[in-house]
Formats: C-alpha cells, structure tokens, sequence
C-alpha cells in the first residue's frame, strides 16, 4: 500500500515498512517526471521504507515546490531528508542526487546514479539532439505514461530551462567529493549517458558500474530490476 504526502510544497508517493538496519530508500525522477518510477518504488519498498518525491513539482497541480533548476531541487531534496537514506537518482535526478550527497553527507547512506547525465560533448543542445534521437528508437513505449503527462503539464519553457541547467552542470567535479558508496547503472543502449562517460563517474567516486538491458528509460521497463539493485547495493 502506498501513501501520497505533501511536506512543504513537496509531494511524495511512500510505501513500505522501515526496517531495523535498513535505511529508507529516496527516489528522484528524471527530468521531473516521477509516474515512470512507480514500479521502483514498489519493488523497494518489499524490502524498507521507500518515498518518490515529485521534484521539481510537474507531477501535480498547483505551485513547484522549487524552481525546475539542479541546484534548487537539490536543496529542496536536502531539506526534505530527515535520516540518512539511500537516495536513487535517474538522468539529470542523478545529478541532483550528487549535489545532495555533497552538500548533506550525513544524510545520504549510498547512491546509486541511473543513466546519468550529461558528458561534455552533449552539453550543447544540437548534440544532445542527436543523441535523443539515437535514443528514442530503442525506448519501450512503457515509459510514456509516466512521463509524458508531467512533460504537458510543465511545459516546453520549463523543461527547457531544467535541460540547460543539467547541461551547465559538472557532476565530474562533484564525483571525487563523495564520501559514501556510490553505484552507478545505465542502460545498454543508453546514447545520453555513454558508456565512457557513467564509467569515469563510477570510477571519480571509487564506485561501482553496473549496465542493464535497455535505453535512457530503463527503470520505466525494468521497476524490479531497478529496485534489485538499489536495495542489494544498499544491503551490501
């Protein structure tokens, strides 16, 4: 059974049972769009406490609970946190969990990057282009409820500036800072966070790579599989 919560202006979806030695697990969506992670959260929550925020707010009516930009999610999600938790990051999520991690160690346990994005050569938007294109033609239309709704609702203008502030980002500075373990996990067939790009990131960290079957979007195909890892990485 899951639960819909609102702390401040932030809307969470919680489920599961906190469990002694097993912290909470938080999951950040990518691009704000937190539908298509609701079968993660799921599978986390079999094994502790789990919560999906809606960050930045596109996942509901009524007002953002803070500006679509990385740096102001990422204190949104730093306010939020009350105990140290596992916090699961996917695409540009990823990086607002790094900058989580940085600014609060004491509340992140470990973390786990999922497709992270954006390597150098895709911070400008025709390259990125590109690679979205590459992309698409390998993406399961599974993803598309839980995602393209919260996209309508917030809007090109929006989304845009939440792009660009991903693409001004350097998580390769942040990822040395890291204190806690760090898995990071992309798709096979993942042109928006290649290969090269989620290995240097695992390695910066002294972290983990994992890759899984699939494009960008694999949680929204592979919940189980997602949850797996991120409560085995948490346990281990």
């Amino acid at each position: 059974m899951s639960t819909t919560s609102t702390s401040g202006r932030v809307r969470a979806v919680s489920a599961g049972t906190e469990r002694p030695g097993r912290p909470p697990v938080v999951l950040l969506p990518g691009l704000g769009a937190p539908g298509y992670l609701l079968d993660t959260l799921h599978g986390c929550a079999a094994a502790t406490r789990a919560h999906l925020l809606d960050v930045p707010g596109f996942g509901g009516p009524g007002p953002l609970a803070c500006e679509p930009v990385i740096d102001a999610i990422a204190g949104t999600v730093a306010a939020w946190l009350d105990r140290p938790s596992v916090l699961f990051g996917h695409s540009t999520a990823a990086q607002v969990a790094i900058a989580v991690a940085v600014r609060r160690p004491d509340l992140v346990r470990a973390l786990v990057l999922a497709g992270p994005t954006f390597p150098p050569e895709l911070r400008r938007l025709g390259p990125l282009s590109v690679a979205f294109l590459a992309d698409v033609v390998h993406e399961s239309p599974s993803a598309l409820p839980g995602t393209v709704p919260h996209y309508l609702r917030a809007g090109p203008r929006r989304l845009l500036r939440m792009i660009r502030s991903a693409q001004r980002d350097e998580p390769e500075r942040a990822m040395p800072l890291l204190r806690c373990p760090v898995l990071v996990v992309r798709g096979r067939r993942d042109t928006l966070s290649p290969e090269p790009w989620a290995r240097s990131l695992a390695a910066a960290s002294g972290g983990e790579f994992v890759t899984v079957p699939g494009a960008h979007t694999f949680p929204a195909r592979s919940g189980g599989v997602t949850s797996a890892l991120i409560t085995e990485f948490a346990e281990g």
